[in-house]
């Protein structure tokens, strides 16, 4: 055979499968009975299902109290008290500036009123008296002496506005009133009771939030020296004071609102620090500058139970020359020969040292107030609880408790507020 004829006649065979990959399996022979379940006789494909039944929440079993029940209960407790977290610090950046920004704006109207009382009242009272003898000899070139005018301070009470505060370099303008308790610091900025008033001689001390309640001082650390500081009292007399300085110190370091040179007039301005703590304080001093401020006089305010009490200063106006050499007989009727006007000089060491050293947990007050709060808090959660229980519907419960829950709780942070530091 020529080699060109080698596989001319050959054919492959029909099934080629060198591996036995092609052979059938074998199949199992059922001899027995066939289980009920896996007969398809009794499953038909086109047999329709039923939908599985939804047990309603009220009629399924209770769980056993095993530790998947106790950690259940917990994550959700967590989860609870995380959103109430969350609530209370958006009371604190938000509800707080609203309750502020509201007495704020009832402060302006006290204001209002109290200036308005001072322009009614009668015309200030002119000291003509003349102390001297029927018969004075004094020299009229040098007499330049004039009768004074006098304005009775308005009495006010802790909680009343008594000033108007002006920070520029931070962009602050707030009603001071009067008191520092928390009460009062809720309103706006504070005055000491037992430092005197801006525009007297002293150190006269205004406290104020850092945080929460409008925070006016929050940025009081941002404030350098020269800046400016301008308080217009009840009888519109404008005081601008100039930062001399700043300082942190301890919670007991209460001296730093204390009087200590009773010859000038100085502000202090008080706060928290740092933010969110009552760790420490920062206090802002100024000195008053007379050439821009209305003249030191008697307070446009005072306190009715600190009037008595109040030490006085004698500061003599311009007097007259009395000359022995060329002298002129003055008559009954003169105007009297050196006046003199009283400025009260308040010099209290023991100033409000319980509401400066004030931190957490300081208002004691607060503690019953809080538990009742949250025992009524209790009661509206119960409540909705039976309404659902009864309507066999939760939908029905939580839309009954929504408005007084909400209702309490705002309530029960705001005295939780109350514990928390200035």
């Amino acid at each position: 055979m020529a080699d060109d004829d080698f596989g001319k006649n050959f054919e492959p065979p029909d099934e080629y499968d060198p591996f036995g990959i092609s052979k059938p399996i074998p199949r199992v022979e059922v001899t027995g009975p066939v289980e009920p379940l896996l007969d398809p006789a009794n499953h038909p494909v086109d047999a329709p299902t039923e939908p599985p039944v939804k047990i309603p929440y009220w009629d399924r079993p209770k769980q056993p109290r095993d530790w998947y029940w106790f950690l259940g209960r917990l994550g959700s407790s967590l989860i609870i008290l995380g959103l109430l977290m969350f609530m209370f610090v958006g009371y604190q950046l938000w509800g707080t500036g609203i309750e502020e920004a509201q007495s704020q704006n009832r402060l302006e109207d006290s204001f209002a009123e109290l200036v308005a009382r001072v322009d009614d009242s009668p015309d200030p009272t002119v000291d003509t008296t003349n102390p001297q003898s029927p018969t004075t000899t004094v020299d009229p070139t040098t007499d330049d002496s004039g009768p004074t005018e006098t304005r009775e301070p308005i009495a006010i009470v802790e909680g009343d506005p008594v000033a108007i505060i002006e920070l520029p370099t931070i962009g602050v303008k707030k009603f001071v009133v009067a008191g520092v308790q928390t009460a009062d610091l809720k309103k706006g900025p504070g005055h000491y009771p037992d430092t005197p008033f801006p525009g007297e001689l002293g150190n006269a001390a205004i406290a104020g939030h850092r945080t929460t309640y409008g925070e006016p001082f929050r940025q009081l650390d941002e404030l350098e020296l020269g800046d400016e500081i301008k308080v217009t009292d009840l009888f519109g007399r404008e005081f601008v004071y100039r930062v001399t300085g700043t300082q942190i110190v301890g919670p007991s370091d209460s001296w730093v609102v204390a009087t200590t040179d009773p010859t000038i007039a100085t502000l202090t301005l008080t706060t928290c620090h740092p933010e969110f703590s009552a760790k420490q304080r920062l206090i802002v001093s100024a000195e008053l500058d007379t050439t821009v401020s209305a003249p030191v006089d008697l307070p446009a305010a005072a306190y009715p139970s600190k009037n008595a009490s109040a030490p006085t200063t004698t500061i003599p106006e311009p007097t007259s020359t009395v000359s022995s050499a060329s002298s002129t007989t003055v008559a009954d009727t003169a105007t009297t020969v050196a006046p003199t006007t009283t400025v009260p000089v308040v010099i209290d060491d023991e100033v409000e040292a319980d509401v400066f050293e004030s931190g957490w947990f300081s208002d004691g007050a607060a503690w019953p107030h809080v538990l009742t709060w949250i025992a009524l808090e209790i009661l509206v959660v119960w409540g909705a609880w039976q309404v659902a229980k009864r309507f066999r519907n939760r939908l029905i419960g939580a839309a009954v408790g929504f408005v007084p829950f909400f209702v309490v709780l705002y309530f029960v942070f705001q005295n939780v507020n109350r514990l928390l530091p200035p």
